[in-house]
C-alpha cells in the first residue's frame, strides 16, 4: 500500500461516519458534523451515498452498518494501520546503532558510519554521511557501540543476477552447461548465492561446490541486496517471479534503482 489511502478524504469521512454510527447508533447527523468538523449538508450526502453503496441501513428508525459496512471498514482500517505503522518505522529515530570497527576507535570519538559489502562500519575522524560518537573503545575487527547518530548511511543497492533453471520436465539442473553457469556467476563475484527452490539449490552446488539449504529465499536476498551485496539468485521460473515482485515492490518503496540482469540456465 502507499499513501493513497490517506489521501481518498471521501472514503476517510465514509469510514469516519460509520464508526460514529456503530458506536452510538442513535446519534443524529448534527452530531456527526461537529464531531469530524464537516457540514450537516456533507454528512447527510455521505449517509445517502454509504446507504446506495449498502453500507448502510435504516433499522428501528435507526442507521446500523451492513455486514458489508463492517468488512470494508475492518479492510480500510487494517490498511491504514499497516501503513502507518511501516511508516513510523522508516522513519523512527534511532538513537544507538553497533557497528564493526574498520579501525582502532577510543571511547568517545567522532566516527563516520559506512555500509561495505553489506556490514556497518565505524571509522574514526572518518566524514561520512552518517556519523556517530563511539560509546566504549574498540580494536579493529571488534563490534562497537555508537551513539548520536546524524544523517543517513550512504548506499547503493547490489547487483542482482537471476539464473533461472530449468524445471524438473525439461531436465532441471541436469540439463545445465554447468562451465557457462559457473563463468557467469563468477563475472559477478556475488557476495552471497541463494537458492529458490531444489533445482536452483543443485545448480549452485554444482557451479560452487557448496552445500545450499533453502530458507527464506527472497528475503534472504532482499536483505543482502538492500544492504549493497551482490547476489546471484537460482531458481525455477515460479521461484524467479516470486523474487521479481519482491524486487518491483523493494523499487518503488525504495525509491532505488536495482541492477538486475535475468539469464536462462
Amino acid at each position: 500500500m502507499n499513501g493513497q489511502l490517506l489521501r481518498d478524504l471521501k472514503r476517510n469521512t465514509q469510514m469516519l461516519i460509520l464508526v460514529e454510527i456503530l458506536k452510538s447508533p442513535s446519534v443524529r447527523m448534527k452530531e456527526i458534523a461537529e464531531r469530524l468538523d464537516i457540514t450537516i449538508q456533507a454528512v447527510s450526502q455521505y449517509i445517502s451515498a454509504m446507504k446506495k453503496q449498502g453500507l448502510l441501513k435504516e433499522q428501528s428508525r435507526s442507521l446500523r452498518p451492513t455486514r458489508k459496512g463492517m468488512q470494508i471498514a475492518q479492510e480500510h482500517f487494517t490498511s491504514l494501520k499497516d501503513f502507518i505503522d511501516a511508516t513510523l518505522r522508516s522513519i523512527a529515530v534511532i538513537e544507538r546503532t553497533v557497528a564493526i570497527a574498520g579501525k582502532n576507535i577510543l571511547k568517545d570519538q567522532a566516527v563516520g558510519l559506512v555500509m561495505e559489502d553489506g556490514m556497518l562500519l565505524a571509522y574514526p575522524g572518518k566524514k561520512a554521511s552518517s556519523t556517530g560518537m563511539a560509546l566504549e573503545s574498540a580494536e579493529e575487527g571488534d563490534d562497537v557501540l555508537v551513539g548520536q547518530l546524524e544523517g543517513i548511511v550512504d548506499l547503493e543497492l547490489g547487483k542482482l543476477l537471476i539464473v533461472e533453471a530449468p524445471s524438473e520436465l525439461e531436465g532441471g539442473s541436469k540439463s545445465v552447461d554447468i562451465a557457462r553457469m559457473k563463468y557467469r556467476i563468477d563475472e559477478l563475484s556475488p557476495g552471497l548465492l541463494v537458492a529458490g527452490d531444489p533445482i536452483g539449490s543443485a545448480l549452485l552446488m554444482k557451479t560452487s561446490g557448496e552445500f545450499f539449504t533453502i530458507h527464506a529465499p527472497v528475503a534472504s536476498a532482499m536483505s543482502a541486496l538492500s544492504k549493497g551485496v551482490d547476489v546471484v539468485f537460482s531458481g525455477t521460473h515460479e521461484s524467479v517471479d516470486q523474487l521479481l515482485q519482491a524486487v518491483s515492490t523493494l523499487r518503488k518503496e525504495s525509491g532505488y534503482e536495482i541492477r538486475c540482469k535475468t539469464i536462462r540456465a
